[in-house]
């Protein structure tokens, strides 16, 4: 029971030996708000999860989109985004943005997340045929 203690109390004092060996000191940040240079606390925020990862803000074409954009969106990687152009090449066009949720590896979190960023339009050729009724 002794050498336990003694044991317990050896490791305490090695562990605040390398507390005090470190240094403990608080972050600059915790006494002074603005202590991040020109950015607001606001700025200096992570971007949520949903964010996404593309430049530019125009909506993605499931038609036209290459594996690369289609890699740019969140959750989407290399594999998921080849399975995409797989599943494209096999049923020609996509027709609506929930046929998306077709391809293996999107369910319904994954579709919901990347659904305002992407878009599916007809193409020119496509919708002259129905119209025409051929």
């Amino acid at each position: 029971m002794v050498s336990s203690l003694l044991i317990k109390l050896g490791m305490f004092a090695v562990t605040l030996g390398v507390v005090f060996w470190i240094g403990w000191t608080l972050p600059n940040s915790f006494d002074r708000p603005n202590d991040l240079g020109a950015q607001s606390l606001e700025e200096s925020k992570v971007a949520p999860a949903a964010a996404p990862k593309r430049s530019h803000q125009t909506l993605l074409d499931l038609n036209r989109a290459t594996e690369q954009e289609f890699d740019a969106l969140p959750g989407i990687g290399a594999r998921l985004a080849e399975r995409i152009i797989a599943y494209r090449q096999s049923v020609g066009t996509f027709r609506s943005l929930d046929e998306l949720q077709q391809v293996k590896g999107i369910g319904m979190k994954k579709f919901e997340r990347i659904r305002p960023l992407i878009t599916v339009v007809p193409d020119s050729e496509s919708v002259s045929r129905e119209r025409r009724g051929t």
